[in-house]
């Protein structure tokens, strides 16, 4: 009886967790930066700025990040980005939140999107993924949107830039009339990798439960291992 248990336990639990542990920093923005760096850890370009809870109601914590175009009437790019290491063959996503407030509502010219750039040692571009953050014509008002974007990251990778993007089209790119509006994002997350099985039916130590382990626990049975 206590064989056919464990062999049942054992099986119901086939695959250990995956590891969800953020790896880049400040995802939230709840810390500044220094001088001309909006939020710590991350470099930012254009217009990118704090909100607190006076203009929007944050995602997570208390702040959130804000970036708008210049409507200057040509191409106006906003960016915050991070560079965090990486591992080839490994599983990433990137996740968060983005919301378009019906007080401030982007323009149809505004082109939101969270990007990861996977690089070797050498700075190159091996991978690009992205997704939109806010699709300007489907997506809801005054609500926090979810999105993500997965990619296992290609041989020789060791490093990954992560990009939030406001980009805001221009004359040349048929938006002589541009509408602005701003994009709020908060609680980014870069997840990847598998956590280590600590599940003690995992016998054989390989980070997985599967016929091998009760293969292996048979065996030992047989042989009167406690």
């Amino acid at each position: 009886m206590q064989l056919k248990t464990w062999i049942a336990a054992a099986l119901a639990a086939a695959t250990c967790s995956v590891n969800a542990q953020n790896v880049l920093d400040n995802g939230s923005f709840e810390t500044a930066g220094p001088g001309f760096v909006e939020f710590e850890s991350w470099a930012n370009f254009g217009n990118v700025f704090t909100a607190d809870e006076g203009e929007i109601v944050a995602q997570d914590g208390s702040f959130t990040a804000k970036m708008f175009g210049a409507s200057s009437g040509a191409q106006s790019d906003q960016v915050l980005t991070q560079n965090v290491a990486a591992t080839a063959g490994v599983s990433y996503t990137l996740s968060g939140y983005c919301q378009n407030k019906s007080s401030d509502a982007l323009g149809d010219e505004n082109v939101i999107l969270m990007q990861m750039v996977f690089r070797d040692s050498g700075g190159n571009g091996l991978l690009t993924v992205e997704t939109d953050a806010i699709d300007t014509a489907s997506d809801p008002f005054d609500t926090w949107v979810y999105s993500s974007v997965d990619a296992i990251a290609p041989a020789g990778t060791t490093n990954i830039d992560v990009f939030l993007l406001h980009i805001q089209l221009g004359a040349d790119q048929g938006f002589p009339t541009q509408g602005g509006g701003a994009s709020f994002w908060d609680n980014i997350v870069l997840s990847g990798g598998d956590a280590p099985c600590t599940n003690p039916a995992d016998l054989n130590g390989d980070g997985e439960l599967n016929f091998f382990d009760v293969s292996l626990f048979i065996t030992e049975f047989s042989n009167g291992c406690p």
